[in-house]
């Protein structure tokens, strides 16, 4: 999300791209595992963009390998674009850097849920230890700061992993630079006394977005839309 959302960026260009990208559409991914700690993903976008005062249109096919280093961070060791075609112009507004800005944090903070360590580490932003996180699961709340709320959480959702199923943005009325990302999450695994668990979270993220164009978290509310028990998982399928 990150590389894509520089190439969005006007104080930025990505050699390859062109100069004045004004929208960008991922239509297509394949992940293959070349070998231990090595990954091909290759990428189907369409881009607009401005030249000569005129708005253009091209259809990209690329192939990045990266390399998965001791901490979990991937190294990019080489691109190929395999197909750059001119298409007609399209509609791409909405797929902007903020697009791209706002699915890296959500990747990265469910990716902080899962115990995963990343180079854009959630935990060394100077927000992460005054944002309040609240969580709700039927009749139980735990609230405090961020870490006290995580290991509090634990009890319920000990080991597994969150999917991310859907993400929405709205500006805050009447606060500047102030938004609310809304995440619907699905979670599965196990609870500290390993009982399955199957969990539907509805997460809403309140940041306010600086001069520099980072994220200053305010608060994380989770709410839990699902009871956390296994006996719910052979109704819902």
């Amino acid at each position: 999300m990150n590389w894509y959302g520089n190439v969005l960026d006007s104080n930025l260009n990505r050699s390859g791209y062109p100069e004045k990208v004004t929208g960008l559409k991922i239509s297509k991914t394949d992940l293959v595992k070349l070998e231990l700690n090595e990954y091909s993903f290759n990428v189907q976008s369409k881009l607009t963009y401005l030249q000569d005062d005129s708005m253009q249109a091209k259809a990209l096919d690329e192939t990045f390998i990266f390399h998965i280093g001791p901490l979990g961070q991937a190294n990019i060791t080489s691109k190929v674009i395999n197909k750059d075609t001119s298409v007609e112009m399209m509609s791409l507004a909405t797929f902007n850097h903020d697009h791209y800005q706002r699915r890296e944090f959500a990747y990265t903070w469910l990716a902080y849920l899962d115990g995963v360590v990343m180079d854009n580490n959630i935990k060394d932003k100077q927000w992460f230890e005054n944002a309040m996180y609240t969580v709700k699961m039927g009749p139980k709340e735990i609230k405090g700061p961020i870490l006290f709320t995580l290991a509090a959480r634990k009890a319920y959702l000990f080991k597994g992993g969150h999917l991310l199923r859907s993400l929405e943005v709205e500006a805050l009325e009447g606060r500047d630079n102030t938004f609310i990302l809304e995440l619907i999450i699905d979670w599965q695994g196990v609870n500290a006394a390993g009982k399955s668990v199957l969990a539907k979270i509805h997460q809403t993220i309140t940041y306010q977005l600086e001069e520099n164009n980072q994220w200053d978290v305010m608060s994380i509310e989770e709410e839990h839309l699902l009871p956390d028990i296994a006996p719910w998982q052979k109704l819902l399928c």
